[in-house]
């Protein structure tokens, strides 16, 4: 047991020896270092570990302060932003080097020499852009390379000439253009028997997105299609309100997907040039980390002239796209909107007082949801108008001009109601119980006050007579609907008829129920409702002569006299709430006149032609 006990001590003494043996002292005291031996009990053979993990390194460690058995070194999660020109010259050993989650920028050429074993790089999530050849220097022996994450878009030819030892290869990134550039790529993998990570996946063009690009075809990377752009921003990209005299400066950066793009400036639909006279300098366009290019105007003394449409223009082999912006230059004076209160059937809004020149904006007025039965069936919330706006422009003058409120909802529950209706698709399904909520909003018709009540109504009247074909029973409920339509106030009326034609839409509907409902089987139709009498029949048109109708109108009575044959039960109930309520009602009847005897008999003897006929 003792003899155990001092073969694990002398071996944990040996242990920290080495350690310490091979672990000089590191500038940064996070780092931690470790040193092994190989399986071959040689000092030639030991192998040593620094990892510097997430310890605010600024640059990497100088090669003559670590240990030259190092093996593995990890210097991942810091904020490296360069690799210069020998950033490691002298770990000859080093086989593994970890670089992942640093801001490393740029790569000088010859940032890896004398590497010779190393096998594993990992460069990934970084900002590196220029992807060159001289950064591969003294890498033959590199197996695994890992260029995720950087911000590259594509990579050019011949790259990796000096990883003639590479056999895994990942370059994912958030921008990857996965097009003929790449074709090369796709080609020298499979001739070498490169393996590219599943994870490297196309980001652009938009109909190979999320694809793999080890599966790609050949023919499936083109240069042809229309031009997409992985970045392409303008800054300022709002419209700014300047004062004459101010200084303004405009940058636009776009993706530099290959040497054909270019950025060129347009204001008012005009290319820019420079003009010192009148304070535009149009700056040397830039490219930098290879993948993005810059271009700036400086407006150094603004003019009433130079307000309008600015816009940055992308021209390429591939195609053109712009951004633009607007400028307003006020003078010194500028006047102001006066405040104005507006009021329609949106709500109340209070427009402030408001600088020449100004599109101004307003929230829209929460909506207020009482007993009115919602479309859907569930309760409506409020918070589904949250953002929403109207806008008003005040002029160069002074005074308001355009404006709009279509986000905003309907200030009235039943407006808005009927509105939400008007967006449902109206099927057989669906159609009853919508023809039953009209009936019932249409009910309060004499309280409509918004001419879009109307206007909503027409439109929904519109669909269920669509469907009174596949159901009858439609007609009945669009007779009482129309009939209701006739309680609204003259003038709202006549505004709904002018704006909309509203008032004849409603009246064509009725006339169509019986187009839709007369057939071989339902001969007649007889509909009475509290404002309209409507009854059709079919007949033979050689013996038509002419039509005899005759109105009546009867006030209300306790004792309901039987309905004509052919009156639906529920017209009848109707009638009979009608006089319930205390309210006059309308009976219509029409007989034929022929030469061959009553409307009845004649309707026995329809031959093969029949003519529907109508009375309102």
């Amino acid at each position: 047991m003792r003899a155990l006990v001092l073969l694990c001590v002398i071996a944990g003494l040996l242990g920290s020896s080495l350690s310490n043996r091979n672990c000089p002292d590191l500038i940064v005291d996070s780092c931690h270092c470790s040193a092994e031996r190989s399986k071959q009990l040689s000092r030639q053979h030991v192998r040593v570990r620094v990892v510097c993990d997430d310890v605010e390194l600024m640059d990497t460690l100088q090669p003559s302060f670590l240990p030259n058995r190092t093996v593995s070194l990890n210097l991942s999660n810091n904020k490296i932003s360069l690799l210069r020109n020998g950033s490691f010259y002298g770990l000859a050993v080093l086989e593994k080097l970890d670089l992942k989650n640093n801001l490393i920028s740029t790569v000088e050429p010859g940032a890896f020499r004398g590497l010779h074993a190393l096998r594993r790089l990992d460069l990934s999530n970084n900002r590196i852009g220029c992807v060159l050849p001289e950064m591969f220097l003294d890498l033959g022996s590199v197996s695994k390379l890992n260029l995720s994450g950087n911000i590259f878009s594509t990579l050019t030819v011949g790259i990796f000439t000096h990883l003639v030892a590479l056999k895994v290869l990942h370059f994912s990134t958030e921008t990857l253009f996965c097009d003929c550039q790449l074709k090369w790529l796709l080609l020298w993998a499979r001739g070498n028997s490169l393996r590219i990570g599943n994870d490297t996946v196309c980001v652009f063009p938009t109909h190979l997105h999320g694809l793999e690009f080890h599966n790609l075809r050949e023919h499936q990377l083109r240069c042809d299609g229309p031009l997409e752009m992985p970045l392409f921003q303008l800054i300022p990209s709002q419209r700014q309100v300047v004062f004459r005299g101010d200084r303004l400066p405009l940058q636009c950066t776009a993706s530099y997907l290959d040497p054909s793009v270019e950025l060129r400036w347009r204001h008012n639909r005009r290319m820019v040039t420079t003009h010192e006279d009148r304070g535009v300098y149009v700056e040397d366009t830039l490219i930098h980390d290879c993948c993005l290019i810059t271009s700036e105007v400086i407006l150094s003394n603004i003019e009433l002239g130079l307000g309008g449409i600015w816009e940055c223009l992308v021209t390429s082999s591939r195609g053109n796209t712009s951004l633009q912006m607007e400028i307003v230059v006020l003078e010194t004076s500028a006047p102001y909107c006066p405040t104005d209160r507006v009021t329609n059937n949106k709500g109340d809004f209070r427009w402030p007082k408001t600088l020449a020149g100004i599109l101004t904006f307003l929230p829209c007025a929460p909506a207020t949801f009482g007993s009115a039965p919602h479309p859907s069936g569930s309760i409506a919330h409020p918070s589904s108008q949250k953002g929403k706006k109207a806008w008003r422009s005040c002029d160069r003058n002074g005074r308001w001009g355009e404006e709009d409120y279509t986000q905003c909802p309907y200030a009235s529950e039943l407006t808005r109601v009927l509105h939400e209706l008007t967006q449902i698709t109206v099927n057989t399904t669906n159609a009853q119980p919508l023809g039953q909520q009209l009936v019932a909003f249409t009910s309060r018709a004499a309280h409509f006050t918004d001419v879009m009540d109307v206007i909503f109504v027409t439109h929904l009247v519109e669909r269920l007579t669509r469907l009174v074909g596949k159901r009858k029973d439609l007609g009945d409920y669009i007779s009482d609907i129309a009939s209701n339509m006739m309680l609204v106030e003259e003038h709202v009326l006549w505004m709904a008829q002018n704006e909309a034609r509203a008032c004849t839409r409603i009246v064509q509907c009725v006339e169509r129920i019986a187009d839709l409902s007369l057939t071989g089987d339902n001969q007649v139709i007889s509909k009475v409702s509290a404002n309209i009498a409507l009854e059709a029949f079919l007949i033979r048109p050689s013996n038509f002569l002419g039509l005899s109708c005759m109105a009546l109108q009867r006030p209300p009575s306790s004792a309901t006299s039987p309905l004509p044959d052919g009156h639906s039960n529920f017209d009848k109930e109707k009638i009979k709430d009608g006089d319930a309520e205390g309210e006059s009602l309308l009976n219509f009847k029409c007989h034929t006149v022929n030469n061959s005897g009553s409307p009845a008999s004649q309707l026995s003897k329809l031959g093969e032609t029949n003519r529907p006929v109508m009375q309102q």
